[in-house]
């Protein structure tokens, strides 16, 4: 039997990794696990990853790219592998379209695992430093959308600061970084309470505050 490239092996390692922190959670996950949801040895999980601790790392980072893959598909107006013209869906609407993958009901992925993922980030320095590299390429993928939305005029254009005394209530401060920080906010935290308080937060119901925040935020 022909011996699988490396790489093709490291892939099918995380993707198994994925699938055993979404069963049986973070704290309990072992390398042994891993290997026997693939029929390897524990040996050669270790050979490719060295530690648990980067096999986790990876893990996370392998999710996080196919996450952040679909969403630049989505902010460059591709729909279901087409390339669309510049012109054929609007920056609003593309935003919106990123902001609907982000949410527990539009992503493919379990929230749980980067609710786990989180938490255990604030002890482990190499998963930290997974999840802030993530974060700032969401961030930059909707802040280019605004960006695109303010130069077609969808968007309302950045304001001087939180008390400029000509501002209107309504209208969102701070430039598209600032904007896209609390965006990202604010969805994470509806996130969690929908994952960890269901019963407070339907689907439908954080839809639709998900949107409110959005129009208010573009302006």
């Amino acid at each position: 039997m022909a011996r699988k490239n490396p790489a093709v092996r490291r892939e099918e390692i995380l993707a198994a990794t994925v699938e055993e922190i979404e069963a049986t959670g973070l704290r309990t996950l072992r390398v042994s696990d891993v290997a026997a949801r693939l029929g390897l040895s524990a040996s050669l999980i270790i050979y490719h990853f060295e530690t648990k601790e980067a096999l986790v790392a990876a893990a996370f980072d392998y999710a996080g790219r196919q996450d952040i893959d679909r969403a630049r598909k989505l902010a460059a107006g591709t729909d279901s592998g087409r390339e669309v013209s510049a012109g054929t869906v609007s920056a609003r609407e593309r935003l919106r379209a990123v902001v609907g993958w982000y949410l527990p009901s539009g992503s493919s992925r379990s929230w749980k695992i980067w609710i786990d993922g989180w938490s255990a980030g604030l002890f482990d320095e190499e998963l930290k430093s997974t999840f802030a590299a993530m974060d700032r390429e969401w961030k930059s993928i909707l802040a280019r959308l605004l960006e695109e939305a303010i130069a077609a005029g969808e968007c309302a254009a950045p304001t001087s600061g939180v008390h400029a005394p000509t501002r209107r209530a309504e209208t969102p401060t701070g430039g598209t970084d600032a904007r896209a920080t609390r965006i990202l906010a604010f969805l994470d935290g509806l996130a969690i309470q929908m994952m960890v308080n269901p019963e407070a937060v339907e689907a439908e119901q954080l839809r639709v505050w998900a949107d409110d925040f959005l129009t208010h935020e573009l302006g």
